[in-house]
């Protein structure tokens, strides 16, 4: 996966850093979840929930193909938004639900602080502009829409915000499909962890697959 989405990356740095941290955080990636009791909760499910991610952003580039905005840094930012959860969560297993935390840096660091000081880490090792690997780092500290949720400062970027979107769009409509199958039409349904109870349509003319 992460390969086809380095390869849509032009800038020599950023691909190289993507494979790296792909190589190094290998094992964690492919067996965490996304997040305990909200969305991919499932062995394997960050690395899904990354692919989806990108996937989202790349589409959201095609439809709105005038903006003029860095696809390499979309991409980039997609790819790795979320690496800072290696450090969060243990693997997914019989524990997991009841602990899901790997310690206490969810509490008082979390993801977005974490995968911005493991992207820091790698850029650091190369010559590149100050302001433009601020820039990088800013597509994983701010990925998140909203402070409470440990957005490090609000998006400044387009390229971000659109990362925002692709998230966002992932984390919420991926739990709803067994719950919402299950569901009665015209009924309420409850999605994880949402804040709020959904009804199902009642329109004749719909069919569930």
């Amino acid at each position: 996966m992460h390969k086809k989405g380095s390869n849509k990356i032009k800038n020599p740095i950023l691909k190289e850093v993507t494979n790296r941290i792909y190589k190094d955080y290998k094992e964690a990636i492919m067996n965490k979840p996304a997040t305990p009791g909200s969305h991919h909760f499932f062995k394997g499910g960050l690395l899904y929930h990354l692919y989806s991610v990108t996937r989202n952003a790349i589409k959201i580039c095609e439809l709105y193909p005038n903006l003029g905005v860095d696809t390499d840094l979309i991409v980039f930012g997609a790819l790795v938004h979320d690496i800072g959860k290696t450090k969060d969560f243990k693997d997914y297993g019989d524990d997991n639900k009841n602990n899901p935390k790997s310690g206490n840096s969810m509490d008082l660091l979390g993801h977005s602080y974490e995968g911005a000081h493991i992207v820091e880490n790698y850029l650091e090792q190369y010559e590149i502009d100050d302001q433009f690997k601020n820039q990088i780092i800013h597509m994983i500290g701010s990925h998140m829409k909203y402070s409470e949720w440990g957005v490090l400062v609000l998006p400044k970027m387009l390229e971000v915000i659109i990362i925002n979107y692709a998230d966002g769009m992932d984390a919420d409509l991926e739990p709803a499909h067994t719950i919402l199958k299950n569901a009665e039409k015209g009924k309420k349904y409850k999605i994880g962890n949402a804040p709020r109870e959904y009804y199902k349509s009642l329109n004749k003319y719909y069919e569930e697959n």
